[in-house]
């Protein structure tokens, strides 16, 4: 038997560093795939991950990953602001991307690199896809699509979070300075920081596009923070099909004591998501029911699953549709090199998501419903 070829990762930068961080780990796991170098300006941050990592080179170098010639998938967890530059090089050069989130500053650089992977033919998945991955989420998709609760009508996301691990460099780093509190280095602040997330999901669970944005943020708690940043937010979407989302995402929450809690709305009936209280999730439905009163719980994939089962009270296997299953945004673009798939997630994704989170702030700052 041939030996595998496994396709060479680069990471550049660790300031988003969950983001870097996760990738040795992947491609260990994997077996397909090894991380072989790492760009980071903080020289012992980097070489704790070439430790844990057993990655063969580091540098100080972000560019130089960007043009290696023996890197073929590139992880950006540099900030916003350099990562355009830096993505556009590493395109040039043939390299396969995973984006940091938010991937530009602008939806005109955002464009630019979505025009510049089109013409390099190269796969660019955005980290802000990485709920489609994840259990609660690919599960909740699917069965909102199957029409579990008919047409949707209405979702309320609420990610209330601390502002702690927005002000680490590294974990047990803080620092009230990091890069997420400057306004030169990374667009938004703590509505972004996570409702870019929640809108990329939302906007391929209902298979729909931002028509309409208004809302407000404020910062409410934080009161040193630079005054183009938030610590709360709250957005009111509107879809082409006439659903209506609300997304509350913010830093204001006391550490250690955030709530995560999903609900959506449907011809047909209720569902749950809550991830902080008693995790669950719930669904009271006619769809399929005889009995449209009883609350049911329903279990999201724990792992991928071979084929499929029909809905069992308790929930659905995974299909086998192994490009849905990867646990990450690099995860599935290493599965979709392997299989020569194209990702559920790409740059033009990146930019739709960009574009409603910047009209929200546009909407914030106005006062006015910002049309998309």
């Amino acid at each position: 038997m041939s030996e595998v070829v496994k396709k060479r990762i680069g990471i550049i930068g660790l300031d988003h560093w969950y983001i870097g961080r996760e990738a040795p780990a992947i491609a260990s796991r994997r077996g397909d795939a090894k991380v072989v170098t790492v760009a980071h300006r903080d020289a012992a941050n980097r070489q704790t991950l070439v430790t844990q990592g057993n990655i063969p080179h580091q540098t100080d170098d972000y560019l130089s990953v960007a043009t290696d010639p023996d890197v073929d998938v590139v992880v950006t967890a540099c900030t916003t602001a350099e990562n355009v530059e830096l993505c556009l090089a590493a395109v040039e050069h043939g390299k396969h991307l995973v984006l940091v989130k938010p991937c530009a500053m602008t939806v005109a650089d955002a464009e630019r690199l979505a025009n510049a992977v089109a013409r390099a033919g190269v796969m660019a998945v955005p980290y802000e896809s990485h709920t489609r991955f994840q259990p609660h989420g690919r599960s909740i998709s699917r069965w909102i699509q199957e029409g579990l609760i008919g047409t949707p009508l209405s979702a309320t996301m609420i990610s209330r979070y601390s502002i702690h691990g927005a002000q680490l460099d590294w974990p047990g780093q803080p620092n009230p300075n990091a890069w997420w509190m400057d306004p030169a280095r990374v667009p938004g602040g703590g509505w972004m920081d996570h409702s870019i997330y929640l809108i990329d999901w939302l906007r391929w669970t209902l298979q729909d596009e931002v028509v309409a944005i208004t809302g407000m943020s404020r910062t409410l708690v934080h009161k040193d923070l630079d005054p183009q940043k938030e610590d709360f937010g709250v957005a009111l979407i509107e879809f082409s099909r006439g659903a209506v989302a609300t997304v509350e995402v913010t830093w204001s929450s006391p550490r250690g004591n955030g709530l995560t809690s999903w609900q959506f709305a449907g011809t047909d009936g209720n569902l749950v998501y809550d991830g902080s209280i008693n995790p669950s999730i719930v669904v009271r439905s006619s769809h399929g029911n005889a009995d449209a009163t009883a609350w049911q719980t329903l279990l999201p994939d724990s792992h991928p699953v071979s084929g499929s089962t029909p809905h069992d009270g308790r929930g659905y296997a995974e299909s086998s549709y192994r490009t849905s299953m990867s646990a990450g945004p690099l995860d599935h673009l290493l599965d979709c090199l392997a299989d020569g798939t194209r990702p559920i997630a790409t740059i033009d994704d990146s930019v739709l998501t960009l574009k409603a989170c910047l009209a929200f702030y546009e909407a914030s700052h106005t006062g006015a419903t910002v049309k998309l």
